[in-house]
């Protein structure tokens, strides 16, 4: 099989491997299709340290068919080769204190597919049968292939709060801001605003159902947001690019007891300053969101109505990964590179 090593910042080597074997509850996965996230592409630059081991084969967000299944219960897990399958990479030990008080993603012994253990930037991978869910019928593999970062939106939603009525302002018009814009639409808020430099990825947020789109190098996004909500200012602020910017903004676009979304990675060791002051008198809420404990099997029913094709600018084959891949991550026209094996 054909296979993607990351060796060091700047360094990914492809080469052809055995065929990987699977143990006792494992199956190997013919990979079809593979998105490059921003943490893969974040690890490529080597802006985040000790997260992967050299010679890891990157990639969590994938979707494919399972080639060779190995479990003594098979008709229990109602799964069989040649089934469809999206990935959920994050593994978790289910014993200690955090999985066992609802807050598995936190786990003490946590591991994740194409972090910890090989992933989808190959031709097969082999995964646990817990990690693995059936596509429905009727979703392709591109579509599957966001089933990651869909859970991911989705645990944001819940961890914000957003009621019906809201005016929620997103932070970035990226991939992850316009499955927000899409997701958001189907809970009834009243006007999503959203902000990008990108003129481009504005018009497909538009497209998408987003009633405001601010490019803050033309508008003066307080401004704009004061006179959309009637001087007040949004209930909820999403920061979905990873600025270092979206406390400080945050606090000046929203309403007394508004809520700021932590959704994108902010660069690691780096702060801002903020009145604390501020965040008592006018109790504002600072919410952090990582990765996607519990919301798998919503997130793959909701894939069946968002519309991924505006997003997915770029698909490549596993060969090119660097020259049409990470190299041209945030280019002008680039919102998502997925690869695509045949």
């Amino acid at each position: 099989m054909l296979a993607a090593r990351y060796i060091e910042p700047y360094k990914i080597e492809i080469n052809q491997e055995e065929l990987p074997k699977i143990n006792q509850n494992e199956a190997l996965i013919k990979v079809k299709s593979s998105g490059i996230c921003g943490t893969d592409f974040h690890i490529f630059k080597g802006d985040i340290k000790g997260l992967v081991k050299p010679r890891t084969i990157l990639g969590h967000e994938f979707a494919g068919i399972i080639e060779e299944i190995y479990d003594n219960n098979i008709k229990k897990i109602d799964l069989n080769i040649g089934d469809s399958v999206a990935i959920e990479p994050n593994l978790f030990c289910g014993y200690c204190h955090f999985c066992r008080n609802a807050k598995k993603h936190f786990c003490e012994n946590w591991s994740a597919i194409g972090l910890s253990r090989d992933g989808g930037f190959a031709e097969y991978c082999v995964v646990p049968i817990k990690a693995i869910y059936k596509i429905p019928k009727g979703l392709d593999f591109q579509t599957a292939a966001f089933f990651e970062p869909m859970a991911c939106v989705l645990h944001g939603i819940e961890r914000s709060r957003i009621n019906i009525g809201d005016i929620v302002v997103i932070q970035g018009a990226g991939s992850i801001g316009l499955l927000y814009v899409q997701a958001l639409k189907y809970l009834s808020v009243d006007k999503i605003i959203i902000s990008d430099i990108d003129s481009d990825k504005l018009k497909i947020a538009e497209k998408f159902g987003a009633h405001v789109v601010i490019n803050p190098n033309e508008e003066n996004i307080i401004e704009v947001v004061k006179t959309e909500t009637d001087g007040k200012g949004a209930q909820v602020f999403i920061d979905a690019a990873g600025s270092l910017s979206s406390i400080p903004l945050g606090l000046k676009l929203l309403e007394n007891t508004g809520k700021i979304l932590i959704f994108g990675v902010p660069p690691e060791n780096r702060s801002v300053d903020i009145i604390p002051y501020e965040i008592y008198r006018r109790e504002i809420e600072i919410i952090g969101s990582f990765t996607n404990p519990y919301t798998n099997e919503a997130a793959l029913k909701f894939l069946k109505k968002i519309d991924i094709k505006p997003i997915l600018t770029n698909k490549i084959k596993l060969k090119n990964i660097i020259e049409d891949g990470f190299n041209q991550i945030g280019k002008k026209g680039v919102i998502k590179v997925q690869i695509q094996n045949d």
